[in-house]
C-alpha cells in the first residue's frame, strides 16, 4: 500500500480552533484594509473619468488651460465650429458646465438649509452629447427654462430627492445658484471626490443660472468640452491630427483613450490622493505582514519540542520551509475569504452613502488575493527562521 503522508500543516493550524479563528480574523482585517484602499482608489479615477466614457463623442476638445476636468479653463465656441468643418468630422456639439460654483439646495420642509456642490451640465438640445439613453429620452422636458434632470447617484444624504418617484421629485422645491429649480426626472452618472452629484439641463437655462460664465458678454460663447463626431469608417486620431493641425495651439484634441488617460495621470501624480492610496495599500500590507508573522511565530514557538524531534529525526531545513510556507497559504486563503465578503458588504454600503462607484471587480479581486498570499509567505519565511538555525539538541 502506498504511504499516506500526514498533513501536517493542516493539523497544525486547526488543533485550536480558538487561535485559528483569532488568526483568520487578523489577517482578514488585514484583507479589509487593502480591499478598502484599493476600492477607493479605483473608486476616484473611475469617477473623474466617468463622464468622458458617458459621452456621446469620439473626440474632445478642451482649452489648453484646463489640467483637469474640474478647472473651469474654457475655450471660443467658434474653434467648435472651426472644428466640425473639417475632412472626417460629423458632428461638433459643445457641452458647457459649472464645476465649482454651482450649488443645490433641498428647500423641503424639514430638509438642511445648506448647499451642496454639485456639477451643472448644459447642452443644445438638437445637439445630444450624453450617451445615457435616460437623458435622451427626457430631453423634451428640459425644453422648458429652470428645469433639469439629477443624477440618481448624487449623495443621497446630502440632497434626499425622491429620485424614484417622478410625480413627488417634480413637486419638490429645489433652488440652484441663487433661482428656483424644477426637478423633472433623474438619470445615473455618480458623484465623484469633488462633486457631490450632477444635474443636466438646457444650455438656455444653464446660460440664466450662470450669465457670469463669460466676461466678455454671451455666457454660451465659452465652451468647456467640444464633443466631436466623427463619420463612418474614419480613425478617431487620424481625425484627431486634422483638428489639432487647424485649431493650431489654441487648445487639447483627444481621442477618448488620451483623455481619460490624462485625467487619471493627474490625479495619480500630481495630487495627494495618489499618493496616499499607495500609502494605506502599503500599509495595510506591513500591517498584514505583522499579524500573520505573529501567528505563525506562536505556532513554531509552542511546537518547537516537536520540530526538535523531526530534525534530530533528519528532516532538512527544506521540509521546513514547505511546512510553513503551506500554513501560510492555508492562511490566506482562510483570512481573504472573510475579509473579502465583509469588504463587498462594505462596497455596497460605502457606494450608497457616497455615490461613488465601488465594484468589487476580478482585477480587484485579484490583486487583494495576491497581496495575501505575498503577506502570508513573507511572514512564514521571516517566522521560520529561528527553527532554521536552531541546532536539534537546543531545541529539547
Amino acid at each position: 500500500m502506498p504511504r499516506r503522508r500526514t498533513p501536517l500543516a493542516w493539523k497544525n493550524l486547526t488543533h485550536d480552533p480558538r487561535r485559528l479563528a483569532v488568526a483568520c480574523a487578523g489577517i482578514g482585517f488585514a484583507v479589509l484594509l487593502m480591499f478598502v484602499q484599493v476600492g477607493f482608489e479605483n473608486a476616484l479615477f473611475v469617477s473623474q473619468v466617468r463622464l468622458i466614457n458617458d459621452l456621446e463623442g469620439d473626440i474632445f476638445i478642451t482649452s489648453q488651460a484646463r489640467f483637469a476636468l474640474a478647472a473651469e479653463k474654457r475655450f471660443p465656441r467658434a474653434l467648435l465650429y472651426q472644428a466640425e468643418a473639417v475632412e472626417g468630422v460629423a458632428a461638433a456639439a459643445p457641452l458647457y458646465a459649472e464645476w465649482t460654483t454651482s450649488v443645490l439646495k433641498n428647500l423641503s420642509p424639514g430638509k438642511s438649509a445648506k448647499g451642496y456642490r454639485i456639477r451643472t451640465f448644459g447642452y443644445r438640445l438638437d445637439q445630444p452629447v450624453f450617451k445615457s439613453p435616460r437623458v435622451q429620452e427626457q430631453a423634451g422636458r428640459l425644453r422648458s427654462l429652470q428645469t433639469a434632470l439629477i443624477d440618481a447617484r448624487s449623495k443621497a444624504p446630502n440632497f434626499d430627492f425622491p429620485v424614484g418617484d417622478p410625480e413627488r421629485l417634480r413637486a419638490a422645491p429645489a433652488e440652484l445658484a441663487g433661482q428656483r429649480v424644477s426637478l423633472v426626472g433623474a438619470f445615473k452618472l455618480g458623484a465623484d471626490f469633488v462633486h457631490d452629484g450632477n444635474l443636466v439641463m438646457s444650455a438656455a437655462s444653464l446660460a440664466r443660472y450662470f450669465p457670469y460664465r463669460n466676461r466678455r458678454g454671451d455666457p454660451l460663447a465659452a465652451v468647456d468640452i467640444g464633443v466631436v463626431r466623427i463619420a463612418p469608417g474614419e480613425r478617431p486620431a487620424d481625425v484627431r491630427d486634422r483638428i489639432a493641425a487647424k485649431l493650431g495651439g489654441n487648445v487639447w484634441v483627444h481621442t477618448r483613450r488620451d483623455l481619460r488617460r490624462r485625467e487619471m495621470r493627474f490625479w495619480r501624480q500630481s495630487t495627494p490622493i495618489g499618493v496616499v492610496f499607495w500609502a494605506g495599500k502599503v500599509i495595510g500590507f506591513v500591517v498584514g505582514v505583522v499579524i500573520c508573522y505573529q501567528v505563525i511565530f506562536s505556532g513554531i514557538s509552542d511546537h518547537m519540542p516537536e520540530f526538535a524531534t523531526l530534525k534530530a529525526m533528519g528532516y532538512n531545513n527544506a521540509y521546513f520551509t514547505r511546512l510553513i510556507v503551506t500554513e501560510a497559504l492555508w492562511l490566506s486563503a482562510m483570512g481573504f475569504v472573510p475579509g473579502a465578503l465583509v469588504s463587498w458588504a462594505l462596497y455596497a454600503w460605502l457606494g450608497g452613502q457616497t455615490g461613488l462607484q465601488m465594484d468589487m471587480t476580478p482585477d480587484v479581486l485579484l490583486l487583494v488575493l495576491g497581496s495575501t498570499i505575498a503577506m502570508c509567505v513573507v511572514s512564514g519565511l521571516l517566522a521560520v527562521r529561528k527553527l532554521l538555525t536552531a541546532d536539534p539538541a537546543s531545541l529539547f
